[in-house]
């Protein structure tokens, strides 16, 4: 079962609320009461606490982060097993994710990215020289404190390098697609580089403002980061320097031996840079060089979990099948032979007196990124004719997402460009998941189409049931965007004040001012209270109830032996000897 707020959570974290929910575990906010010290709870799922493969994971997340000391880790203090699950118990630490600052900010200023960027290399090449690889290097893994201070989190599927075995099932590749390197999305054996890679894009998403590959599903991402170069950052925000955009696909590169060889070196280039001093990654750098565009997930409200892409890694037979196609190949050469003759002939004998014809030819002028119309208007300058095929995308309406032929192939005059064009995000309807179960109201909006962020608070809807939702139920919004889940922790509770010695009219008013109300006032005599004050409360002060809870209270009479019992007003009175009751009406 989850953990409850009833009890000490492993007899020791009383559990306070809860603030996140990963792909593995859902992490709560609590407090240590044998050193009395806040500290995040982190929860594995029950279902996963039967599957070995995952505890042992998880024990090794616990293990390899609890031997890391550095100021820009996340601190590890204990792990343990309770209520059939398990759990780790971290450092709290006071700030925003990463995730949220790009949300907010859409794009960083460079030299903030960058100064970010060098600080998790430094926790992350802290971590490689201890032998713990992260493997799930995310904007929402890092953490940035009220003071500056950037600290790395959630060692979620880290496990020591130097350890025996490896835990990635067959058929089954562990990590955030958005983010995953080539090697591991291959189900390849993975190393320090493999975090550069991760850092790549990460800090690729800080400059540009939305990630470098998307798709429907996160295996279409991942053999994107396998298969397809990014666009280069100037091209989608020319403001951002050459040097830093060098840095950044020196990073990405695809084979890890192109990559820096350590994040130290990462670190090392990212400081030169701030330090406006010449860089490494410059060196043989092309930023001219041909790029493939993929669609730019344009979406960033959510906070990508860790998944598990259930499919068999992407392998070089996937790409390369059986070898060559010596039969395609045949074919192809003898089209271009053919081609190459007939080209000939007309080039000699067009005249019509055999002699050779002028055969004029221009280079595809660069339209990607243009409007449709800037983009036809150019080609048409060239001598070049166009035609248009729209295609739904995160870019805006309107937008050349790709030309065929490539910008800067020589074709003959007349040629006809094929232009793809964007006619902008797909809109999907919001589905209504308010009064559902969290697992409910994620499962409808995955299968939608939308990403889901949750914002845990109290209230007066059942725990876990989600009370609201952003964009609101049954408008349109763009497929693939997120949608922000408010989500119950419960209704909240308040303690009674102390009351007890004051005059009965402040007695209300504190009450009052404390979301509660006044109940049943009964007096009766006290030789110690002075006539008037407040004897006792029922419940009695530091008690937590609901708000609006009615409180009773028991005030003097002074020396008087009589006993008088009130109610809310409203009441009919009866007396008897020495006592006066009232009791409600119709009593």
């Amino acid at each position: 079962m989850l953990p409850t707020e009833n009890k000490p959570y492993g007899g020791r974290y009383e559990l306070i609320q809860k603030i996140a929910r990963g792909g593995m575990a859902e992490v709560y906010m609590a407090k240590d009461q044998l050193l009395d010290r806040p500290v995040a709870l982190k929860v594995l799922f029950p279902e996963l606490s039967v599957n070995v493969s995952f505890v042992e994971r998880f024990r090794r997340e616990a293990q390899a982060a609890a031997n890391l000391s550095h100021p820009n880790i996340v601190s590890v203090f204990d792990w343990g097993e309770a209520d059939n699950t398990y759990y780790i118990v971290m450092e709290l630490v006071d700030g925003v994710t990463l995730a949220s600052l790009i949300q907010e900010s859409g794009r960083i200023e460079p030299q903030k990215a960058a100064s970010i960027a060098s600080e998790v290399a430094a926790s992350l090449s802290f971590a490689h020289k201890h032998g713990v690889i992260h493997r799930d290097v995310k904007p929402s893994n890092v953490l940035l404190t009220e003071d500056g201070q950037i600290k790395v989190a959630d060692f979620g599927i880290a496990r020591a390098a130097t350890a025996d075995g490896d835990l990635t099932q067959t058929g089954a590749v562990m990590g955030t697609a958005t983010y995953i390197p080539p090697e591991q999305a291959q189900g390849l054996a993975v190393d320090g580089r493999s975090d550069v890679y991760s850092l790549g894009v990460v800090l690729y998403e800080m400059l540009v403002g939305k990630v470098p590959f998307a798709g429907d599903s996160p295996l279409a991402i991942a053999y994107k980061h396998v298969r397809e170069e990014a666009v280069h950052p100037r091209t989608l925000a020319p403001e951002i320097p050459e040097a830093l955009e060098a840095i950044v696909m020196k990073a990405m590169a695809k084979d890890p031996s192109a990559r820096y060889q350590s994040a130290l070196e990462m670190r090392e280039d990212l400081q030169r840079f701030l330090n406006h001093k010449e860089v490494a990654a410059l060196v043989g750098f092309d930023p001219d060089a041909t790029q493939a565009l993929p669609l730019v997930d344009g979406s960033r409200g959510g906070l990508p979990h860790t998944e598990v892409i259930r499919t068999a890694p992407i392998t070089a037979v996937d790409q390369e099948r059986q070898g060559p196609n010596w039969l395609l190949i045949g074919i192809i050469l003898l089209v271009v032979v053919l081609g190459a003759l007939l080209l000939g002939a007309k080039y000699f004998y067009s005249s019509g007196s055999g002699g050779p014809a002028a055969v004029l030819t221009v280079p595809v002028p660069s339209v990607v990124g243009d409007s449709q119309a800037n983009a036809v208007s150019a080609l048409t300058n060239a001598g070049l004719k166009s035609s248009v095929t729209k295609q739904t995308s995160n870019e805006s309406s309107g937008t050349v997402l790709s030309e065929n032929p490539n910008a800067g192939v020589t074709v003959t005059k007349g040629t006809t460009v094929a232009l793809v064009v964007s006619s902008g995000v797909e809109q999907v309807t919001v589905p209504n998941v308010v009064g559902q179960p969290l697992a409910t109201a994620e499962s409808t909006l995955l299968g939608a189409g939308f990403l889901v962020t949750t914002d845990y608070s109290t209230n007066p809807a059942a725990t876990g049931t989600v009370f609201s939702e952003s964009p609101a139920a049954n408008t349109p919004a763009p497929k693939g965007s997120s949608v922000t889940l408010g989500v119950s922790n419960g209704p909240s509770q308040v303690p009674v004040p102390d009351v007890v010695g004051q005059p009965l009219a402040q007695a209300a008013n504190t009450l009052g001012s404390h979301n509660l109300t006044m109940g049943a006032v009964t007096y009766q005599p006290s030789s110690s209270v002075p006539n008037g004050d407040v004897v006792s409360t029922n419940p009695v002060a530091g008690t937590n109830v609901a708000p609006n809870t009615p409180v009773d209270m028991v005030v003097s009479q002074g020396s008087s032996s009589s006993t008088t019992t009130t109610a809310p007003s409203g009441s009919t009175t009866t007396t008897v000897p020495n006592t006066t009751t009232t009791a409600p009406p119709g009593g």
